[in-house]
């Protein structure tokens, strides 16, 4: 069975859940308590030198990242609907675009996230938010002109861009950023997918 070290508050680790979820894949939750620096701490080091969580545990195999986690599942599974396509150029696509999920939005929206939910306002920094704001608006202007004519991001189906994007976008309104409608239709298509919504409203 796997392990998978996680925060029930962490947004990376949700990501992993997600998947495990809609894979029906068997594994045991090991609970890290960030709020009290568990993940600073030697045990946990061992396991993840950089303090991060999800990392998945395979027996003796440990490995961090949630994207590289899903990754490394869906090629060992080796799922009669995979979620990585078999052609190289239709796989590298789809890989650039995870890329831009995590720098164009997630990155971003970390910054606004965790500013509204961490720091007291009067140590925000409202320069750098604001241009984070933007940088996300700019991005869901671009993937409007895939969803204006899809319902999914990638091969028209509920797949591996959602399941990174969904512990995210869970938080949008916290990001203060105009979404176009089809946007808007898109971000409740993924929050009401089962696997979506068992993580995300336990």
């Amino acid at each position: 069975m796997y392990g998978l070290y996680s925060h029930p508050n962490s947004t990376y680790s949700k990501r992993v859940h997600i998947y495990l979820k809609f894979r029906n894949l068997e594994y045991e939750t090991i609970h890290v308590a960030l709020d009290k620096l568990e993940n600073r701490k030697k045990p946990f080091l061992s396991i993840n030198p950089y303090g991060k969580v999800p990392v998945l545990k395979e027996g003796e195999f440990l490995l961090s990242e949630s994207s590289a986690i899903i990754r490394y599942l869906e090629e060992k599974h080796k799922f009669a609907n995979p979620l990585f396509p078999e052609d190289p150029k239709q796989r590298a696509i789809l890989n650039q675009m995870i890329n831009q999920c995590e720098s164009e939005f997630c990155f971003p929206g970390s910054v606004i996230y965790f500013a509204k939910k961490f720091v007291p306002e009067e140590n925000w920094e409202p320069k750098r938010m604001k241009d984070s704001s933007k940088r996300i608006g700019r991005h869901f202007d671009i993937i409007e002109t895939i969803l204006a004519k899809e319902n999914y991001l990638f091969g028209n189906q509920f797949g591996v861009l959602e399941i990174l994007y969904a512990p995210f976008i869970d938080h949008v309104s916290m990001m203060e950023t105009k979404l176009p409608k089809p946007v808007e239709d898109w971000i409740d298509r993924v929050l009401h997918e089962p696997s979506v919504k068992q993580v995300l409203e336990p």
